[in-house]
């Protein structure tokens, strides 16, 4: 299996699916911009995720507060949900395996604004003792130096480990990862942000990474199936760390 054609396949799949969209709007108002491009994700990722995981948008509550809404809200389809009306879910805390927000075009003080949003969300889901969520930011384009200036704006947003963003695609070539340990030593704590200027496989490394982060049994084992071998590493262009490890020093 060559697993980088594949990825570049996915990509060529988004963008497939992003034009079908938009030549079937015969009334240009019938869905937004940004509605139509999270549509097309959720398509995506509903292939290749697990019946356990149920791909929807909305609101994750508790009895004191709740998120803003959340463009894909992935969540456990063996946990209850409080409410739902067709891909409209309210769930609580417990039921969230990660959130993601989509941005059609982003520049960078939008991409900083909706990654505060994002860590926001994604912090009251962790705090109610779900740290295993994931949180992650999708974007078609990009408009300037996003990928080159992004990881301060992702540090800036995570001020605790509970804010953190997992990962992201920021246009067909560029990724954020979030590692926890150090990809050339998994031994040793890491807690770093890279950012990588991929060939067209950004969208591939991102659907893989949302399997990943919800099937990581399965995906660890047959890792070589999942991702192409030699990894990101090589293409990597930004090292940013958490800011929670420098009030440790």
């Amino acid at each position: 299996m060559n697993v980088q054609k594949y990825f570049e396949s996915l990509g060529q799949e988004v963008n497939s699916l992003k034009e079908r969209v938009r030549y079937l709007l015969s009334d240009p108002h019938w869905l937004t911009d940004g509605e139509w491009k999270e549509s097309v994700v959720r398509q995506v990722l509903r292939r290749h995720l697990p019946m356990t995981a149920v791909v929807s948008r909305g609101f994750v509550v508790t009895a004191q507060s709740a998120t803003t809404q959340i463009d894909i809200l992935v969540h456990d389809a063996s946990k209850p949900v409080v409410f739902r009306d067709g891909d409209l879910v309210f769930v609580t805390p417990d039921a969230v395996l990660g959130m993601i927000e989509v941005k059609s075009r982003v520049e960078l003080s939008r991409f900083a604004k909706a990654i505060e949003k994002l860590s926001r969300n994604i912090e009251m889901v962790r705090l109610h003792a779900n740290t295993r969520a994931f949180a992650a930011f999708f974007a078609f384009e990009i408009e300037g130096p996003v990928l080159e200036n992004c990881l301060s704006r992702v540090a800036e947003g995570a001020p605790t480990w509970n804010h953190r963003l997992d990962f992201g695609a920021l246009g067909e070539s560029g990724f954020i990862k979030y590692w926890n340990e150090d990809p050339a030593n998994p031994q040793h704590s890491y807690e770093r942000w890279h950012s990588y200027k991929l060939s067209g496989t950004a969208a591939g490394y991102f659907v893989h990474n949302v399997v990943d982060a919800v099937s990581p049994q399965s995906v660890l084992p047959n890792n070589e199936v999942w991702f192409p071998t030699g990894g990101k590493e090589p293409n990597r262009v930004g090292v940013e760390p958490g800011r929670w490890t420098q009030k440790r020093t």
